[in-house]
């Protein structure tokens, strides 16, 4: 089969000779005009182009396509409009790769090769590998993942000890994108955080980052990295009580090497923005009120322990389910939910055999010595139901991320009209016209 050569990066310009070897430099407008095109798809690379280094008159080599029949040749660009660095066995590299796409895995001898290339070079052809084939998950492991273990042991130790590391920060970009879950954003989110010391978006990043790396593509991440990323999960579970379980959830999803994302069978393969996450096995009782249910019991409860959280599930003989969530409220509890929180705690919860839904949010208000809040459903004819935490805690910030139908079953779950009303509160907090907003419409009345 004849290979198929074209852009890996979104940038391409003209290449034109500028002096003897030939040395080449770039010319003309980007992508021929349209800086918004994306080279990769353009049908000038169709066919007839073969890769190359192009030796650079400013030195180095750039990654390049030349096309035989017309002489013309082109220069890739990294994300400043430079071109991308690649010597001729790098570039050789890549064509071998491409001669066979889209590659299933790479060589041995292509990985170590890989390894030393320029990091946005490797970005871009795990991007363009992962958007049109199936690589291995060791593909991914290519990746400069050393400035991960930096950041990761950077970030452990300023949890740690309270102090910012005094270094330059390290910068991890957008070159872990194609291995997924977005997890590297969080992290740099939480360094930046400590290092600016503020509170709320050190929580916000803590929350991201236990929960990406709990629905990660964990093979995608080399080892090494996995056991380092479990070591900062284990100082941020120390670091945020409320966070513990998630964090815990993470660092045990790390401990194998999962190919795929992990998402429930259902939502794999759609743009969803609930994704449940299992935590073990939930409370669970006996629906009494179903018509295949033995009679006598009066209602049955079931517990479950979340680290910071208790859980309790009740059915009651005449179909009515109650979900009941509290934690303690100890000195170091109500600094967190003040600083972190900004005085709201948010509580995912998955329920099964509830006739309003199975995504739900418990807001958890605080008592004299604890947090507590609930939610009241009705039973279907399901003989067993259960429910259980399934999601990371949120708080005030994450308010407009909020699923609006998980917020609108919710409304309509509340026991108390104190507690509507202050949902609404919170919800008024948003834009007009926000969907979240418009999700207390149809959420029952104050």
């Amino acid at each position: 089969m004849t290979a198929t050569h074209r852009p890996l990066a979104e940038w391409v310009q003209d290449a034109r000779i500028v002096g003897p070897g030939p040395l080449w430099a770039a010319a003309g407008p980007v992508n021929d005009g349209d800086e918004r095109a994306d080279a990769r798809h353009m049908a000038r690379f169709a066919t007839g182009w073969e890769r190359c280094a192009l030796p650079l008159a400013d030195g180095g080599h750039g990654l390049g396509l030349t096309e035989p029949a017309t002489g013309d040749a082109v220069l890739e660009l990294d994300d400043f409009g430079r071109p991308l660095p690649a010597d001729p066995a790098t570039a050789e590299t890549v064509a071998a790769i491409e001669r066979r796409w889209p590659a299933d895995r790479l060589e041995p001898q292509e990985e170590v090769r890989l390894h030393d290339a320029d990091p946005g070079l490797r970005y871009s052809l795990l991007d363009r590998l992962a958007a049109e084939g199936s690589p291995g998950p060791d593909s991914f492991h290519v990746l400069p993942w050393e400035r991960v273990d930096r950041l990761a042991d950077e970030v452990a130790a300023a949890l740690a000890t309270g102090e910012p590391a005094a270094a330059p920060p390290v910068r991890l970009r957008h070159y872990f994108a194609p291995a997924g879950s977005r997890f590297t954003a969080a992290l740099e989110q939480l360094a930046s955080a400590l290092r600016s010391d503020d509170p709320r978006l050190r929580r916000v990043a803590t929350t991201a980052l236990c929960a990406r790396l709990a629905r990660a593509a964990t093979g995608r991440i080399p080892q090494t990295t996995r056991e380092r990323l479990r070591l900062l999960l284990d100082a941020v579970g120390r670091d945020d009580a409320f966070l513990y379980a998630t964090a815990a959830l993470a660092a045990d999803r790390l401990g194998g090497a999962f190919p795929t994302p992990y998402a429930p069978p259902e939502r794999r393969g759609r743009d969803v923005t609930w994704w449940t996450l299992d935590y073990g096995s939930p409370a669970s009782v006996r629906n009494r009120y179903a018509p295949a249910a033995s009679s006598g019991a009066e209602g049955s409860e079931d517990v479950v322990l979340r680290s910071a959280f208790t859980l309790t599930l009740t059915g009651r003989s005449d179909g009515r389910l109650y979900v009941t969530v509290t934690a303690p409220l100890d000195p170091a509890a109500r600094a967190l939910l003040s600083h972190g929180y900004d005085e709201v705690l948010l509580l995912p919860v998955h329920v099964t055999g509830a006739a309003e839904g199975r995504e739900m949010y418990v807001l958890l208000k605080p008592g004299t010595d604890r947090l507590s809040g609930d939610l009241r459903m009705t039973a279907t004819t399901d003989l067993d139901i259960t429910a259980d935490q399934a999601g990371p805690p949120l708080g005030l910030a994450d308010l407009p991320s909020l699923d609006p139908e998980a917020v609108r079953r919710t409304l309509a779950c509340q026991v108390r009209a104190s507690d509507r009303r202050r949902w609404r509160e919170l919800l008024a907090q948003l834009p007009d016209g926000h969907p979240v907003r418009r999700a207390a419409e149809g959420g029952g009345t104050a």
